[in-house]
């Protein structure tokens, strides 16, 4: 309903939004959060806080991206719970992008972890790398910087594979 209703021009007030996104109904809950991108609103954003951690894979994936999307830099803390905790790889790498677009400096330690939980070849850590370049190094204490600049350099040197070598050597350029 809430589709069709911002299909045909007839867009749903945040309050509606916030509605569909904490309903019983999986579909609406799902619907909710995808829509909730458009809506950069305080009761919005405390909705989608709300359902990251949903039963459902798809209402956490939209809830993430929509956060992302808003800029809701209050969802650092949620966001990495999701990245620790997500059963889902799907989620877990789109929590590793939203840290990253949202610069959540918190979430670099997480993110490190996060990297290193793969092999040097398996591309799905790909979001974590780019998001620990884009975070950057400003403000970061000098332990954790050089924490990921290990992290980085050492999958940089160890990997043959060339999307992960070249987001590694990305990364490092935007941190030194």
């Amino acid at each position: 309903m809430i589709t069709l209703l911002f299909l045909i021009g007839c867009s749903p007030s945040a309050e509606e939004i916030a509605t569909a996104i904490n309903s019983k109904n999986p579909v609406m809950r799902e619907d909710g959060a995808k829509i909730a991108q458009n809506y950069a609103d305080p009761v919005v954003e405390k909705a989608l806080i709300g359902v990251i951690a949903d039963s459902s894979a798809p209402v956490r994936l939209n809830a993430i991206e929509s956060l992302a999307e808003i800029e809701a830099t209050t969802a650092g803390p949620a966001l990495v719970d999701r990245l620790q905790h997500d059963d889902q790889p799907k989620v877990r790498r789109a929590a590793a992008d939203a840290l990253g677009r949202l610069k959540v400096k918190e979430s670099v330690a997480p993110l490190v972890e996060y990297v290193h939980s793969f092999g040097p070849e398996d591309r799905d850590q790909l979001a974590g790398v780019w998001a620990l370049g884009n975070i950057g190094s400003e403000g970061l204490p000098a332990p954790d910087k050089q924490v990921v600049l290990d992290c980085l350099g050492t999958l940089r040197d160890t990997t043959t594979d060339k999307y992960v070598k070249w987001q590694a050597t990305a990364a490092l350029r935007t941190l030194k």
